[in-house]
């Protein structure tokens, strides 16, 4: 039970980090760093036999990179809205 308190604390740790490097960073691959590195451990996981490549555990190494890639590009996206919306306010200044 410990165990997978722990892995929710870590994996809520590195959202919030990808988040931030997401909104935060200007050039987008900063954001991608944490889920290329899931993506790629998921990939030496199931490849080094280390679990078993089947639906049963496939499932969460799937759930788990698609939350991540999916924060990456919602992280973008809320990037060039607050990008957008500075622009707006500095031409409505300059006006």
């Amino acid at each position: 039970m410990m165990d997978l308190i722990l892995g929710f604390i870590i994996a809520g740790l590195l959202m919030a980090v990808e988040y931030l490097l997401c909104t935060k960073l200007k050039n987008p691959l900063w954001g991608g760093i944490i889920p290329v590195l899931l993506l790629a451990g998921s990939i030496f996981v199931f490849a080094s036999g280390k679990v078993p490549f089947e639906r049963n555990y496939l499932f969460p190494f799937v759930v788990v990179n698609t939350l991540f890639w999916g924060d990456w590009a919602t992280g973008r996206d809320q990037y060039k809205k607050l990008k957008k919306a500075e622009m707006d306010r500095m031409k409505a200044k300059d006006m």
